[in-house]
């Protein structure tokens, strides 16, 4: 850790970075969140916060759980100063925004993401309410040390974070996350189909009316996350009252 930033000054900026979607804009998207965060540590990272901040008042958007990682490397860029830069550091978050944003898409809304839905029904199926509690407390909980982690790992690399997750060992971590997503898909149909064999002829016709109009919303380019929550309570609903 640098002498400039305390650990509290880290705690900071992440619960700051806790709402950076809070005033997600078209023009910018996330810069104003960023801004926010940075400001919590701008006044120790230089004699002048003011040029610091108007020097991040640019686009930024990238997945929301990776923006800790590229903010922390900023602020280590920042304490380190400018002078010797290898590249403008605009460009800097631009190439580590871009980087990210595909990671996480994968790992968060590709992996974790259905993961934890898929085993969240499948609870909710048999009726196991404690861990229907415990899968979305994990799952929150899974993101939370992940920003936290992220901000410490960006402010330990700077400039060494888009080589970090170009590598050939976060191209595995994405492999894992897909596989397992695709396990937990296949979990999943395997207890609906057991379900539906046991069950009455409307809920056949429930479960089938249920598939064809998600599958009509994915074809007219509905995102299928946003599907998975919305029809998420509904599938609650009827797992537990179906005996």
């Amino acid at each position: 850790m640098s002498a400039r930033l305390a650990p509290s000054d880290l705690r900071r900026v992440l619960a700051r970075l806790l709402f950076v979607q809070a005033t997600l804009n078209r023009r910018g998207m996330q810069n104003i969140g960023v801004l926010h965060a940075l400001d919590a540590a701008a006044a120790k990272l230089s004699r002048e916060p003011l040029a610091l901040l108007s020097r991040h008042n640019d686009h930024f958007n990238t997945n929301p759980n990776a923006v800790p990682i590229v903010v922390g490397s900023v602020l280590r860029i920042e304490e380190d100063g400018l002078a010797t830069a290898p590249v403008p550091i605009a460009r800097f978050k631009q190439a580590a925004c871009s980087a990210l944003a595909a990671t996480g898409d994968v790992l968060m809304v590709g992996g974790l993401k259905p993961l934890a839905l898929t085993l969240a029904v499948v609870s909710a199926i048999y009726s196991f309410s404690t861990g229907l509690v415990a899968i979305v407390v994990l799952y929150n909980a899974a993101l939370l040390a992940g920003r936290a982690w992220g901000l410490r790992f960006g402010y330990a690399r700077g400039w060494g974070i888009v080589d970090a997750f170009t590598g050939p060992r976060v191209q595995r971590v994405v492999m894992l996350a897909r596989i397992l997503a695709a396990f937990a898909g296949g979990a999943m149909v395997a207890v609906m189909a057991r379900r539906t064999f046991a069950a009455s002829w409307a809920d056949v016709a429930l479960l089938a009316a249920a598939t064809l109009a998600a599958g009509i919303a994915i074809k007219r380019g509905l995102n299928v996350a946003r599907i998975a929550i919305v029809l998420f309570p509904l599938v609650v609903l009827v797992a537990m009252l179906v005996k």
